[in-house]
C-alpha cells in the first residue's frame, strides 16, 4: 500500500471515536489539495475492522477505517504518487499525439492536464521533502 495519498475533491468524514459514548467523533472536511499520510499505526476494532491513523497535511491525525479508505480511493477522492505518475504518462502521450495530427484544441487541453496533474506530483514530493528535513 502506499503511504501518500492526495486528495483531489473535498469530502465531508465522519470522524469516529472508539470510546463507548462516541463523546470525540464529529465530521471534518477533507479538502481538495490536502496530504494524507498513513501512519504505520491500526487497530482491529471488534465489529467495525481495521482502521489506519493518518496524518492530515502533518497537522492533524485521526483513524480513518480501511474501508473508507479504500472507498475513496476506488472513487478517485484520493490518489496515489503512482496514479499521478500513470496520468502524467497518459497525458504526455495525448500530448504527443496531438501535436502529430496538429489538434490544436487537444494539445491545449492536454498540456492544461498535465500541467495540473504535475503541481500534483510536485506538492507531494515537497510535502514528503519537508518531512526529511
Amino acid at each position: 500500500m502506499y503511504r501518500h495519498f492526495i486528495v483531489k475533491k473535498t469530502v465531508k468524514h465522519r470522524k469516529e471515536c472508539f470510546c463507548r459514548d462516541q463523546a470525540h467523533a464529529h465530521g471534518i472536511t477533507i479538502h481538495e489539495g490536502d496530504i494524507i499520510e498513513i501512519i504505520n499505526d491500526r487497530k482491529y476494532i471488534v465489529d467495525k475492522g481495521w482502521y489506519f491513523l493518518i496524518s492530515l497535511n502533518n497537522l492533524y491525525e485521526f483513524y480513518l477505517s480501511l474501508e473508507d479508505l479504500e472507498h475513496y480511493y476506488a472513487k478517485g477522492i484520493i490518489v496515489s504518487t503512482a496514479d499521478i505518475e500513470l496520468s502524467l504518462n497518459y497525458f504526455q502521450y495525448k500530448i504527443n499525439e496531438a501535436l502529430d495530427t496538429v489538434d490544436e484544441e487537444l494539445f491545449c487541453h492536454f498540456t492544461q492536464k498535465f500541467i495540473e496533474t504535475r503541481a500534483l506530483i510536485l506538492k507531494i514530493e515537497n510535502y514528503v521533502h519537508k518531512l526529511a528535513l
